[in-house]
């Protein structure tokens, strides 16, 4: 998740359509930054063959129709070189229109959700998202999602890898996607892993350890919805619509965030909800989080069925780890300068947190291992399901004395934060930020240093230290306590700010 799947292929063919494109540049400008050798062809004459190539697939394509007409499933390998070729050359329009054709042929001969056409609808995601449509990529996705759902005669084990593809292109889009559409793909990616974990059971069996990783997305998601709720506005609105049936006065727009100042006062929520208004928004991200709690206690179940001690740690950590979320994301009452959240110490997190060590003893993990694993603070939510105490070790420098505790990098637009834009379309331009910070025993973090910042303008120093206000982490331990931090450093990448808001800071 940290990188979702598909993104390294779209970079892939992005350079191969950068590649093409300045083939074609160089073409129409007549210039060369070489003579071609005699055994290389021309970058002219290679886009003589290039076009000659497209127009033999377009001939051939012409010459199936009128022999056999449109569906005629003769024409799928003319099409699939001709999308192939318009891709290399950047035309992917014309390839959308080709991938078309092929879905109409397959859909003719085989119905409307056959699997055959599973590896078309992919290329069209990529294709949208290489070119940043992403309200065409939703539709898309939905449309995949009714093949998964309707076609039952694919075998189970490819089935599960394409709901966690699906799953995948979900967290891209929430990571990438307009704010009106974050509640789409958060409730999506809530059905696809509840379907998949249906699947995986009835496959692999309600007590077996295949079944972990699918219960872990089951309430992975769970808590990303009730950190939407909490933290955000619109899609903390949409989502309590959708989910709850809860509703508010078309004349007031949004419901405002915990944490948005400046929206809307005390007295026009409770036009809207009424005068328990404090309890609605928190009364949701509780359930929510009670769901994701659900799923990880069976984890812990099953790992204890299953005699797997060490598994059953790490299973005792993420309960520790969601209770900690569930109480440090509330809001703190009183009336604060700034947003306050949760309380001052880990609370009933650390019951956990010493029952995971004491079931990590019981594995035969050293302790030295454990001092390891317990020595630096962990950002919370953990995107990855692990299988072992050293899969799940902390990135992080071994802290001297005095010295920097270097907790690595992350790119946070990628791990779903809530409520870290300020504009409801991210800006295209990646930031990358150095910043150092203490962190306290309950997790939350204590003031940000921004050592380095690019690009450095007053917007995006603002959206960094927003991060005071929105990030968790599991505070180091030692000896079954927790301990304060100081001087924590972290590298975090994510969209810089709109030109608007730039505009605006400056």
């Amino acid at each position: 998740m940290i990188m979702p799947i598909g993104t390294h292929k779209l970079l892939q063919r992005m350079a191969v359509r950068v590649i093409c494109a300045f083939a074609v540049i160089m073409t129409w400008t007549g210039s060369s930054l070489a003579q071609p050798s005699a055994a290389e062809p021309s970058l002219t004459q290679r886009a003589t063959d290039h076009a000659l190539l497209v127009e033999q697939y377009r001939e051939s394509i012409s010459n199936i129709q009128s022999q056999y007409g449109p569906y005629d499933e003769r024409l799928l390998p003319p099409l699939e070189n001709l999308t192939r070729a318009l891709l290399e050359a950047g035309n992917q329009e014309e390839a959308l229109t080709a991938l078309e054709q092929q879905l109409q042929i397959y859909r003719v001969n085989d119905g409307l959700y056959t699997t055959r056409q599973i590896p078309i609808i992919k290329s069209r995601l990529d294709i949208y998202a290489a070119s940043g449509e992403w309200s065409r990529l939703s539709d898309t996705l939905g449309y995949l999602a009714w093949v998964y759902q309707r076609d039952t005669s694919m075998p189970v084990d490819q089935q599960l890898k394409g709901l966690k593809e699906l799953g995948d292109w979900h967290l891209t889009a929430l990571a990438h996607d307009s704010r009106d559409r974050e509640a789409f793909h958060l409730l999506q990616l809530d059905e696809v892993d509840e379907k998949a974990a249906e699947l995986a059971e009835q496959h692999y069996g309600s007590d077996s350890e295949a079944l972990l990783p699918f219960l872990y997305d089951q309430a992975l998601t769970n808590t990303y919805i009730s950190l939407a709720i909490m933290l955000t506005s619109e899609t903390s609105q949409n989502l309590m619509r959708q989910i709850d049936g809860i509703r508010s006065s078309p004349t007031l727009g949004p419901t405002p965030g915990l944490y948005t100042p400046g929206r809307l006062s005390l007295s026009d929520i409770e036009t809207m909800y009424g005068s328990r208004v404090n309890t609605v928004i928190e009364r949701s991200f509780k359930k929510q989080m009670a769901v994701s709690l659900k799923h990880l206690e069976r984890i812990k179940d099953i790992q204890e069925q299953n005699e797997n001690a060490e598994g059953e740690g790490l299973a005792l950590m993420g309960l520790g780890d969601a209770i900690l979320m569930r109480q440090q994301y509330e809001k703190q009452p009183g009336n604060y300068a700034r947003a306050r959240r949760g309380t001052s110490n880990p609370g009933p997190a650390m019951s956990h947190y010493r029952d995971a060590l004491e079931a990590f003893r019981r594995a035969g993990i050293s302790e030295q291992t454990l001092a390891a694993y317990t020595r630096c603070p962990v950002l919370l939510p953990i995107s990855e399901f692990h299988t072992s105490i050293e899969e799940a070790m902390p990135n992080c420098s071994q802290p001297g004395e005095g010295g920097i505790v270097d907790l690595g990098d992350y790119d946070l637009q990628s791990m779903l934060i809530p409520n870290l834009l300020n504009s409801h379309d991210a800006s295209s331009t990646p930031m990358t930020a150095t910043i150092q910070f203490d962190i306290r025993t309950n997790g939350q973090i204590n003031g940000i240093d921004i050592t380095s910042i690019e690009p450095d303008n007053t917007a995006n120093r603002v959206q960094i230290r927003r991060l005071s206000e929105l990030l968790q982490f599991r505070p180091a331990m030692q000896e079954g306590r927790a301990l304060r931090t100081e001087h924590a450093q972290l590298v975090v990448r994510m969209p810089a700010a709109s030109s608007e808001e730039s505009s605006e800071e400056d």
